[in-house]
């Protein structure tokens, strides 16, 4: 269901030394509707408006492709109860917690430390006559996040999120909405995405979600889970060995590879109901991947004796084969603007990472360095690859150019890091570890430079795949 924006509020943030600098305002009031995830319950919108001070500004937005960018300094406050509804603690821990790792998780914001706050929360409000900009400004906030939340009498919740410019003392955005207790991280996370796509142009992952697949006793099943390891959910109940799942362009279900009648056959899996078997009959089919209109899926097939790449169309009709020679031909993945497929080969002796065209020409090695490379993932932007490559003995994490083949070592200095997936926006990679003793999910960004574990527990979970929006 969509989402109605209710209010829009675009300011110029920057320092105060160039307040001078902002005084023309533009102002822009959008009604935006945001489509939610189908696994996600709807969230209903409230009926009413946010009224938002008159004013015009100057739209800025942050680059956050430049390579020394700076992180904007932004505080989040405790979420407060709104028209006399009684604290609840739950509420607001859950909801400030969701929004501060969002920003920080985008390497946009640093957020600040809730010890700076010099705000009483019993004595302040969340709109911008309601507090003192001078509290935020002397311990350099540039930009505050407010949260009011009401336990309505059926039993949903309202939030209500503001963002302000500290230096220009102004409203950028606010927006209103109500959803069940379950739909609150869900809320919290629309508004991190508000805040990014207001500040910098640039579209937020935080809605995104991740299928991965987790070892139960002797069976393996696939599970579902937010991008940042919460709202985890069993999507195959089987019992058998379900392995390399792949979400379907739209995310509604999922292909994955499953041995529950035998050989490993190819079905697809949708979340609202419907099940279908895509291979059959004798071979073994392995790691599905689509192509970026979702008309096609390439896959891995050893119909005669000698693994090869085929493709069929997204109801696994008009088997067509694109590799032909005797030696294993495996991972395939399309390149973001479809005229392209990466995939695994041992052509030359050792396992390696291929470019080839759709229709199986004009292949060429991409990984010259290394002895075994395998399991390579296409940015969507198209500039990298993302593979496991083998270092010291142990797995790691490398990226490599396309056209120029020059690569680089992302993740490898402890225990085995395999399974590269890359967030829909490009800027983060999903993989699994076992530097811990179990495998675990983690994120890197597409730099190395920062890596957050987002799963626990025991039971190995491995082979992430990042959803596609």
């Amino acid at each position: 269901m969509g989402i109605l924006e209710l209010g829009t509020r675009n300011l110029e943030i920057g320092t105060s030394k160039h307040r001078e600098a902002r005084k023309t305002f533009m102002r822009l009031v959008a009604d935006i509707f945001f489509r939610n995830k189908a696994v996600l319950v709807a969230i209903i919108v409230l009926a009413g408006t946010i009224v938002l001070p008159h004013g015009v500004s100057a739209k800025v937005y942050l680059d956050i492709n430049a390579p020394a960018a700076r992180r904007l300094s932004i505080a989040v406050q405790s979420p407060i109860p709104m028209e006399g509804s009684e604290p609840i603690p739950l509420i607001a821990r859950e909801v400030r917690e969701v929004l501060a790792w969002d920003l920080d998780f985008s390497g946009v914001f640093r957020v600040l430390d809730p010890v700076l706050y010099m705000e009483d929360l019993g004595t302040t409000g969340i709109s911008s006559n309601t507090f003192l900009f001078d509290d935020w400004e002397l311990i350099n906030a540039e930009a505050l996040v407010k949260v009011g939340y009401l336990l309505r009498p059926d039993g949903d919740v309202e939030l209500e999120f503001h963002l302000f410019d500290v230096f220009q003392r102004k409203e950028v955005t606010a927006k209103r909405w109500k959803g069940s207790p379950a739909q609150l991280r869900n809320m919290a996370h629309m508004f991190s995405n508000v805040i990014l796509k207001q500040l910098t142009g640039e579209e937020g992952v935080f809605l995104t979600r991740m299928l991965f697949v987790q070892a139960r006793g002797e069976s393996k099943e696939i599970y579902a889970m937010d991008y940042d390891g919460a709202q985890v959910k069993r999507v195959t109940k089987n019992g058998s060995i379900n392995l390399s799942p792949e979400w379907w362009p739209d995310d509604s279900g999922l292909i994955y590879t499953s041995y529950k009648h035998g050989e490993p056959n190819l079905y697809s899996l949708r979340f609202l109901g419907g099940e279908d078997r895509l291979t059959g009959g004798m071979g073994v089919d392995v790691g599905a991947d689509f192509s970026p209109d979702g008309r096609q899926l390439a896959f891995m097939k050893n119909l005669d004796g000698n693994p090869d790449i085929y493709v069929t169309d997204d109801r696994g009709k008009g088997l067509s084969r694109i590799t032909w020679l005797k030696s294993i031909e495996a991972s395939p993945s399309w390149s973001p603007d479809g005229k392209k497929m990466a995939f695994v080969s041992d052509r030359y002796g050792t396992p390696q990472i291929f470019i080839m065209n759709v229709d199986g020409s004009g292949v060429r090695r991409v990984t010259l360095d290394g002895s075994y490379n395998t399991s390579p993932e296409w940015s969507p932007t198209g500039d990298l690859i993302a593979y496991t490559n083998r270092v010291g003995g142990k797995f790691g994490i490398a990226l490599v150019d396309p056209e120029t083949s020059q690569s680089r070592q992302l993740v490898g200095e402890a225990g085995n890091n395999e399974d590269p997936s890359w967030s829909p926006d490009g800027r983060n990679i999903s993989f699994s570890s076992d530097r811990t003793g179990t495998y675990q999910i983690y994120i890197v960004d597409r730099d190395g430079r920062r890596e957050w574990r987002i799963t626990s527990g025991k039971g190995n979970k491995n082979q992430p795949v990042w959803s596609n929006k």
